[in-house]
Order: C-alpha cells, then structure tokens, then sequence
C-alpha cells in the first residue's frame, strides 16, 4: 500500500464514483478501478458495493476511510513541516555562551529578533566557559557558540570577531589614578596597576587575557561568533548572518 492508493481510494469515497474521481485525479477510469480492486485485495475487504450509478462504502470502507484521511492529513503535515525546515524556519537550534557574553545586551537582542523572525524554530541555549564550549562544538553537541576570548581554535570551526571593545578600570572616584581622569581621555597605562590590587575574572575561563595582562599587551573585549566550518543546519546559518547584521548595524554596542 502506498500514498498514490490512499489517494485513490479517497477521491472516489468523496466522488462514490470512479469516472467523477478519476477525472479529478487526472487519470483514466479503467487504471483506477484496477488500483481500488487491488487494495481492497491487499487488505482483505470489499471497500465498494459497485451499483449502476457508482459505487457506496462498505461498513470496512468506511473505517478505512477515517484511517486514510488521518494518514493523507498527517502526510501533508509533514509535508509543510519539512519544507520549513528546509527554508530554515523550523527546526532546532543550540547556541552556546559564556557568562560575559550573555551579559552583552548584543546577545538579548539577537535572540528576541531571532525568536520573532522563526518563531517555531527551538532555542536551545547552554552556558559554559569557553573552553568548554568550544570542545562542545568540535563535537557537534552545539550548532554556534558567542564567547569573549577564543581559548582554542580546533580544526573545523571558525572564529569571527563580531564586536570589539575597551577593557575599563572601575575604582573609587578619589582613587589616586582616578584624579583628573573627567579631563584626560588617553587610555589608562597598565603598567600604572602594576601595584594594584586588582579583582579579575577567573583564570581558567580567561587564561588568555591573564597572559597579556601578564605580558603588558594590548587588552579589548572581543564578541566572538564560533561555528562550525560545514554547517548544514538552517537555522544556525540564519542566526549567524543575524548577528553578523546586528553588529554592523551596531559596532559599538
């Protein structure tokens, strides 16, 4: 049995008449008498009394009628389902962030847009250090990841820095480097925080920056998108091409 018979059988329940169904099929009468005789061989019952003006359901035919429908309905569900998915409108979707990301209000933004542009679309969203996200995405557990500082660049994802910003010192306004800094806009040396003592995030989730503190170098606040080279999953590719918009549109937020 096939969709093709189901197809058949229920045109000429709705018709009781196989010329009328098969001119709405758009086939000739006598191939689709051939087809109800043969499912109602495969299945064992008379689904038709034939009469001189058509043919009537059987008390079988009716009961396979509401199965067929149910089947034929549940197809073209299926149908539209799919071709959703495949224009990247449903589906699922698992985004990875770390805690300094989430706090952006980048990230917020992006995931009501995305919500209201693919509503039946599932978010699924996970937060970790970067470490460990970037492992979850090399495994496919994740579909896209934002983070600060990549950790890691395993072989197959790619590392786009999406938005990059200044790391700010906070410190009491009569702290002695805070003095007349209303009126000096240059960038606070770090060598000035040598003897300091400064509160940080932790090391492990930021190992990099603790080195180029370490090393004196430049310090910024990248956003960084991280997905998966061959990507086939619409939605993560629709995500990614929304972040990419929102910061053009805006580089300093």
């Amino acid at each position: 049995m096939d969709i093709r018979a189901l197809r058949y059988f229920a045109a000429v329940a709705e018709t009781g008449h196989m010329t009328r169904a098969a001119e709405q099929l758009g086939i000739q009468q006598p191939p689709l008498s051939l087809q109800i005789k043969a499912l109602e061989r495969e299945l064992g019952v008379l689904l038709f009394r034939r009469h001189p003006r058509g043919v009537a359901l059987t008390d079988a035919g009716r009961l396979f009628q509401a199965e067929a429908l149910r089947m034929l309905q549940d197809m073209e569900s299926m149908k539209q389902r799919m071709t959703r998915v495949a224009k990247g409108q449903a589906g699922t979707l698992a985004v990875g962030f770390t805690s300094s990301a989430a706090a952006h209000r980048f990230m917020p933004e992006a995931l009501r847009e995305f919500r209201r542009a693919y509503p039946d679309v599932e978010l699924q969203l996970r937060e970790d250090n970067a470490a460990e996200l970037t492992e979850a995405l090399a495994a496919g557990r994740l579909h896209c990841g934002l983070l600060r500082v990549p950790v890691a660049r395993p072989e197959g994802l790619m590392f786009e820095t999406l938005l990059r910003e200044p790391v700010l010192v906070a410190m009491p306004s009569d702290h002695r480097l805070a003095l007349g800094r209303d009126k000096d806009s240059r960038p606070l040396p770090l060598a000035k925080l040598c003897e300091e003592g400064i509160i940080l995030v932790r090391r492990p989730a930021h190992a990099i920056a603790y080195t180029r503190l370490a090393d004196g170098g430049q310090l910024d606040a990248p956003l960084t998108l991280v997905s998966r080279a061959e990507e086939d999953n619409l939605p993560a590719l629709n995500f990614a091409a929304l972040l990419r918009r929102l910061a053009q549109e805006n580089p300093g937020s």
